[in-house]
């Protein structure tokens, strides 16, 4: 059934275009659509301000918390933890650059959402993806008396 249906608007779409669709200009697409829709909708900051409020709040104090914690550069932290992933186990290719999502990153173990310290005792090294993957969340198989 749907396949008969996408054939369907595909015919039509010839007809009423001149022209087959094709995904080569879906991203063009995409952002002529998403561009309408924010005309016509507003940003989500303007829709909702206390909503903006409240996150922008967040972010300051997870800011402010972060610039308390330890000075360090990220490369000390590849360094120590001798470039292996602290999150899957796995090497860490030091020639791979941000925004790689195999390239290093520097992953809070108790996350400062979570009331951790941006010290270097609560630091691991960790591929981009998996450190994304984990977000503000607790690694259980290592800090599960944390969680």
């Amino acid at each position: 059934m749907n396949a008969e249906r996408a054939k369907a608007w595909h015919r039509n779409y010839t007809a009423t275009t001149g022209k087959r669709y094709g995904t080569d200009r879906y991203r063009e697409q995409a952002s002529e659509y998403d561009k309408r829709r924010r005309e016509k909708q507003g940003h989500w900051r303007k829709l909702y301000p206390e909503v903006a409020a409240l996150a922008d709040a967040r972010r300051r104090a997870l800011k402010a918390q972060a610039d308390q914690g330890e000075r360090f550069a990220p490369a000390y932290v590849y360094k120590r933890d001798g470039w292996t992933c602290g999150l899957c186990r796995l090497p860490v290719d030091p020639g791979l650059a941000w925004p790689h999502p195999m390239s290093a990153s520097v992953d809070h173990i108790l996350p400062l959402s979570q009331g951790g310290s941006h010290t270097l005792a609560n630091v691991q090294c960790a591929h981009l993806s998996c450190n994304s993957r984990k977000r503000d969340r607790v690694d259980d198989d290592r800090h599960g008396e944390a969680a």
